[in-house]
């Protein structure tokens, strides 16, 4: 049996959020290694530390990093959502895939968040609140956004006065 694909997908620009987060998760832990570095040398403990330990540290960060870019259009091909008139169903991973059910009469209330790469690519994320957990939904175009988050509003309007 196949795994359902969801019909709904990200704007291609997402990809480029993804590359520059992970370019700055990368860049944040190579400056770890330089900092913990600089503070052996300055401290005279470099000497006990054996070299293959500080390789493969910096060898594991960049094999993560090329893993990670190259994985990127998998992501991009599961990570899909879909509204229904019952719930909002989110799908994500690819080697291990999952779909998250939402039904409307469980949500909250709805947020729309934007940070400096998404707002960079006119990119929105939108995060639905529930009693439980929270679910996100990033890398929707601005106008999508804002739609789809007054769509689920006015269903979850309906769903309440239905209860």
């Amino acid at each position: 049996m196949d795994y359902p694909i969801l019909p709904k997908q990200m704007p291609a620009r997402i990809k480029k959020v993804w590359q520059k987060s992970n370019l700055l998760a990368t860049g944040i832990f190579v400056i770890i290694g330089a900092v913990v570095m600089g503070v052996l040398v300055a401290t005279d403990h470099f000497k006990g530390v054996p070299l293959w330990l500080i390789i493969g540290y910096f060898l594991l960060v960049l094999l993560l990093f090329i893993i990670r870019q190259v994985l990127i259009p998998y992501r991009y091909y599961f990570h899909r959502y879909e509204i229904t008139p019952e719930d909002l169903a989110f799908q994500e991973g690819y080697l291990f895939r999952s779909i998250t059910y939402v039904p409307i009469n469980r949500i909250q209330h709805v947020e729309t968040e934007q940070g400096p790469f998404l707002r960079k690519e006119n990119l929105m994320e939108i995060v639905i609140h529930t009693a439980a957990t929270d679910h996100h939904l990033a890398g929707l175009d601005m106008e999508e956004a804002m739609a789809l988050r007054q769509q689920i509003i006015d269903m979850v309007k309906v769903a309440k006065e239905d209860v």
